[in-house]
């Protein structure tokens, strides 16, 4: 989905929240959002009443590209 937005939210373990707001994506269809390394996270894409939610690393090894959220 080329040049749509999102709400978008990042907490780590701590309950910290990173990032809470709208992003939209590029025309590849994708956004960027930067976290800290060394941490767990909880990421949640929504659009509309679809919602994607899962648990990510940032430490050494981790991947630094996620391609599969997908929404329902």
């Amino acid at each position: 989905m080329a040049n749509a937005k999102f709400r978008v939210r990042a907490v780590n373990q701590a309950g910290e929240v990173l990032f809470s707001g709208t992003k939209t994506t590029l025309k590849n269809g994708f956004f960027e959002i930067w976290l800290p390394r060394g941490q767990s996270i909880t990421l949640s894409v929504e659009k509309g009443r679809l919602v994607s939610e899962r648990r990510l690393t940032t430490y050494d090894g981790a991947k630094t590209c996620l391609t599969d959220f997908r929404l329902s």
